[in-house]
């Protein structure tokens, strides 16, 4: 029998838990019970919330948990129809394809913290690599949590790997008119797009998905499905990207990252110029925060936050510099003869003549842009080699 204590609870004192608990299985479960139902009222006494045992997931899989191979289809699959963009699918099949090799057919729910550990830092990857294939690991289990899959995300144990500072890689406005300059000759359409990331800090990818009815006289429109954040966002044209644009050439070509490819090997070749990763936002960034002074407008045109820009752009070119980047504008048109070298007839202040422009760039048929591009991923995702990698 219980007694009241002088809480108001009543006590249970079970007399079944001081014997042999093994031969009485049934007991034991009755008396369990009723410490948890006096656990709860301690709880709503106290006004601590609900006391909920459920919540603890066991460590076992659930009998209904999904190979490794099924949960990543499942998941890229469901990317794909939520209408995630197609770049940001291909690097997530990437980097699960990655995690799926050795454990394909594995049950999901078996995969250990240790075993993501293991596979993130016995790899030869650089610590932002290991940190982005952490986190997809972890969105994929997070998404097989919710959905019942299994019980719990073992990539939760996993601790991050430690970053450097981020080198943020820019071209000097001498290097910037080098550049521009030899686009011009060797593709205008080409330099049309360069210019519009340099002077306008359009991402690589919102850069070869904007169309020219998207430029307007004073600014760019940088469409909600085309823009990285999903948000819509305008910006200004600059004098100096008006002189680029105006020199003609169009936006309607297809193979863009092919052609950048060759056209960056071409300039190393020619001018000596590498082309770091993201260079032209880089500078557009660092150059927009050192001529305006306004971080708030820099990261409003830019398509990200002011802690970022704080974080990475803040006084990285001085005042001199910026001015002489924003007054690069085209110079003489280039005679560009076939197949020999091109002559400037006149260089800018910032160019110095190069040693041989080649002008070798056989035109490709264009593509149409395709708008079913989920429906596309959908078909690449939809079968995943049954075998084990």
């Amino acid at each position: 029998m219980g007694t009241t204590n002088n809480n108001g609870l009543q006590s249970e004192s079970p007399a079944n838990l001081s014997g042999n608990l093994s031969r009485e299985p049934a007991q034991v479960w009755h008396a369990l019970s009723l410490i948890g139902q006096q656990l709860q009222n301690l709880a709503s006494a106290m006004g601590e919330g609900s006391f909920a045992p459920g919540h603890f997931s066991p460590t076992v899989a659930p009998p209904h948990a999904p190979t490794v191979n099924e949960l990543v289809n499942d998941y890229l699959l469901a990317k794909a129809r939520a209408g995630r963009c197609d770049r940001y699918l291909r690097a997530l099949k990437n980097s699960l394809s990655k995690f799926v090799e050795g454990r394909a057919q594995m049950s999901a729910g078996t995969v250990t913290s240790a075993e993501i550990e293991k596979w993130i830092f016995d790899r030869k990857w650089k610590p932002r690599t290991q940190k982005g294939y952490l986190a997809d690991v972890r969105t994929l289990y997070n998404f097989a949590v919710r959905r019942g899959l299994v019980n719990h995300n073992p990539a939760n144990g996993v601790e991050n790997p430690t970053l450097d500072p981020p080198v943020v890689s820019l071209h000097r406005p001498v290097e910037v008119a080098r550049v521009l300059e030899f686009a011009r000759a060797w593709d205008l359409n080409l330099c049309r797009l360069i210019a519009l990331r340099y002077f306008a800090g359009l991402r690589s990818s919102e850069a070869n998905l904007l169309r020219e009815s998207e430029i307007g006289g004073t600014h760019i429109e940088v469409t909600a499905a085309n823009a990285k954040t999903r948000r819509r966002r305008l910006v200004t044209i600059q004098p100096a990207l008006r002189a680029w644009l105006d020199l003609g050439g169009s936006l309607a070509f297809g193979d863009k990252e092919q052609r950048m490819r060759k056209f960056c090997a071409a300039l190393a070749t020619a001018e000596g110029i590498k082309w770091p990763h993201n260079v032209t936002r880089h500078s557009f960034v660092s150059y927009h925060v050192a001529q305006f002074q306004n971080s708030g407008k820099s990261a409003l045109e830019a398509g990200h936050s002011e802690q970022m820009l704080f974080a990475q752009y803040r006084e990285l070119v001085t005042p001199s510099a910026a001015k002489d980047f924003w007054e690069i504008v085209p110079g003489d048109r280039l005679s560009v003869t076939e197949p020999g070298p091109v002559t400037p007839a006149r260089s800018l202040r910032y160019a110095t003549p190069s040693p041989a422009l080649r002008t070798e760039n056989p035109l490709q048929s264009p593509r149409p842009f395709h708008q079913d591009a989920c429906n596309r991923i959908l078909a690449a995702c939809r079968t995943y080699p049954p075998k084990d990698y």
